[in-house]
């Protein structure tokens, strides 16, 4: 509400108690001799009784009652009503009709006459001027200072009652929707709390998932840890032993390891070999596939080619994988590198002498 509002309201609540106030100035509406007019062309008895009886009371009423004023001048309507309110209640007054004896200053009858001329034609004023020789300086009305209090306190706890019962229609209003808010905040809550439980139950799902996967995340470690050992371990077996069912199957390796090992001649194996490990080793060798005539041939004529240069790229190619297969075939024998049969050390001692 703009301050222009308040002083709106303010100058119309001067207006309508000018009414109860003069009222109680005036001796109950019966003395006005004393009491000043408020316009310069009226009287203040010519403005209170038009006042009273064309209506204009009773809309400055209703202006002060207007909606915009309600909701935010309760306290400032009260303030200036019920004091006045209280004395009118108060006061004594005269029952039944008066004719009340009113006066103007006949100097200025000119100023007045158009007001005094509509009180009469209003029926107000029932002395009816006919010309300028018939100017007086009293009129007379007739009127009941019982029933012009009554109207005067009807109109003031009309405005009075406007202001209560708004202001209890806003505050029901208010405790309405206030009662509405705190539904509101319920549910807020109690989704709120519904909210809660959830997260709480999803962090515990979340969290014995996360444990979970720790748990396999450990049990796929340690299992990958076997297997690696697992794996480990059979290779070196693998390494270690041979099976009967990898014979070797390459001919012209087969007839490199005859030629080496001298097949049945003791006199070229190495000394620490017995008969049982000559044995093995030529049952492995010999369990592989059959070669031709013609093939064995040629691999017995290049492997006794002492100086061939072929047979000495293809030994320094083999022997590695001789010598290894030999000691997975023989693991309880110990084949030094150069050394598996004495021919090689017979040959060269025989070179060097």
């Amino acid at each position: 509400m703009k301050l222009n509002d308040l002083k709106h309201l303010n100058s119309l609540l001067a207006d309508f108690t000018w009414f109860g106030r003069t009222f109680l100035q005036t001796g109950t509406g019966l003395e006005w001799d004393a009491i000043g007019g408020r316009d310069y062309f009226a009287t203040a008895w010519m403005e209170f009784f038009k006042g009273i009886n064309d209506g204009t009371y009773h809309r400055l009423a209703e202006a002060i009652t207007d909606a915009p004023y309600i909701s935010h001048f309760r306290k400032e309507v009260e303030k200036r009503l019920n004091p006045l309110l209280d004395q009118l209640d108060a006061m004594e007054v005269e029952q039944g009709l008066h004719k009340i004896k009113v006066r103007i200053d006949v100097e200025k009858f000119k100023r007045y006459e158009t007001k005094l001329r509509q009180l009469s034609a209003d029926g107000i004023v029932f002395d009816i001027i006919q010309d300028d020789d018939d100017i007086r300086d009293s009129y007379f009305i007739d009127g009941d200072p019982d029933q012009i209090r009554s109207y005067l306190m009807y109109g003031i706890k009309g405005v009075i009652d406007r202001y209560t019962s708004a202001e209890q229609a806003r505050i029901r209003e208010l405790e309405s929707k206030l009662r509405e808010m705190e539904t509101v905040v319920q549910e807020k809550n109690h989704l709120l709390n519904t909210r809660d439980l959830l997260h709480q139950d999803q962090d515990r799902k979340v969290k014995e998932q996360q444990d979970e996967i720790t748990a396999l995340t450990e049990r796929n470690r340690r299992l990958e840890e076997t297997l690696s050992k697992y794996r480990q371990e059979e290779e070196e077996a693998t390494i270690a032993e041979i099976e009967p069912s990898a014979p070797i199957k390459d001919g012209k390796l087969r007839m490199y390891f005859l030629y080496k090992l001298g097949f049945l001649d003791k006199t070229i194996w190495n000394d620490g070999i017995k008969y049982k490990h000559m044995a093995t080793i030529l049952r492995k060798i010999l369990c592989g596939e059959m070669i031709t005539q013609v093939s064995a041939l040629r691999y017995a004529k290049l492997f006794n080619s002492m100086g061939s240069t072929e047979l000495k790229h293809f030994e320094s190619e083999n022997e590695p994988t001789v010598l290894n297969y030999l000691k997975s075939v023989c693991p309880d024998m110990d084949f030094p590198k150069g050394k598996f049969v004495n021919d090689i050390m017979r040959r060269t001692n025989r070179n060097e002498r």
